[in-house]
């Protein structure tokens, strides 16, 4: 189902971040399988360098940068950084997101646009720049968003993070749309999914809040970052080619749409 190795080391994949969780688990999964991996980080330079070294250990090709996917700047210094470091841009996964809860009524301006920005914009000018150099590769690109179920059915007090995952979907279409036929867009959708936030923000590490979030899904068990990055795996293969502007859910059941 995965391309052979042969055919990975010459696909180059951005990864936005891609420190921790579900990011830093594509980053760990792709290096295994020795594409040329670029890892990317806004702010935690102790999580990026941990991430760096310990994709290193399975491949050299490995390539760390800093930039706020929010700013124009960063971005294209980014993508500039991959393609001349790589001399390609074949896969792009906007993973790099922020999470600020908090009721409606009391969200500030700040709290909004710090959500908006990161998530949704950051993915349109990650998307429009790579597209940029994708459109002039002959074998073109691949984009993938990763979106959250709670951008389909909404979540009390997250409606920056969940308007920004809806949008988001929307935009994977509108992608699909426009870049068609050497580009590829699709939005991988994980449910619940066990990182260190998640933990935290969900209580996980009490067992009986896990044994009642396992209940809740049919296959009872939480996801974890592999399974996202197996789900990665499969768009990446030459068996997924003519998968585009789609919306695939990896959560074990819980929510059918």
């Amino acid at each position: 189902m995965v391309l052979n190795r042969k055919q990975a080391q010459q696909k180059t994949v951005v990864i936005t971040g891609s420190t921790k969780g579900i990011g830093k688990g594509i980053a760990l999964r792709l290096a295994r399988e020795q594409y040329n991996v670029v890892l990317n980080y806004a702010t935690d330079k102790e999580h990026a360098q941990e991430t760096l070294m310990l994709c290193l250990q399975y491949n050299p090709h490995v390539l760390l940068i800093q930039a706020d996917v929010s700013r124009k700047d960063d971005v294209e210094h980014l993508m500039q950084e991959c393609v001349q470091t790589f001399h390609s841009l074949d896969v792009l996964i906007n993973n790099a997101a922020r999470v600020h809860d908090t009721p409606m009524i009391e969200m500030n301006e700040e709290e909004w646009d710090a959500v908006i920005d990161t998530n949704m914009k950051g993915t349109f000018l990650c998307s429009q720049r790579a597209a940029s150099y994708m459109l002039q590769q002959e074998h073109g690109g691949l984009i993938l968003n990763i979106g959250a179920s709670t951008g389909i059915r909404g979540r009390k007090n997250g409606i920056n993070t969940c308007a920004s995952k809806a949008g988001i979907m929307v935009m994977t279409q509108c992608l699909a749309l426009e870049l068609g036929p050497k580009i590829r867009v699709n939005t991988i959708i994980p449910g619940l999914t066990r990182t260190e936030e998640t933990e935290q923000r969900f209580h996980l590490n009490d067992p009986t809040v896990l044994h009642l979030r396992e209940e809740s899904i049919p296959l009872q068990r939480i996801g974890t970052p592999d399974d996202i990055a197996n789900a990665v795996m499969l768009l990446l293969s030459d068996e997924a080619s003519f998968i585009n502007g789609q919306k695939i859910v990896v959560d074990g059941g819980q929510y059918m749409y």
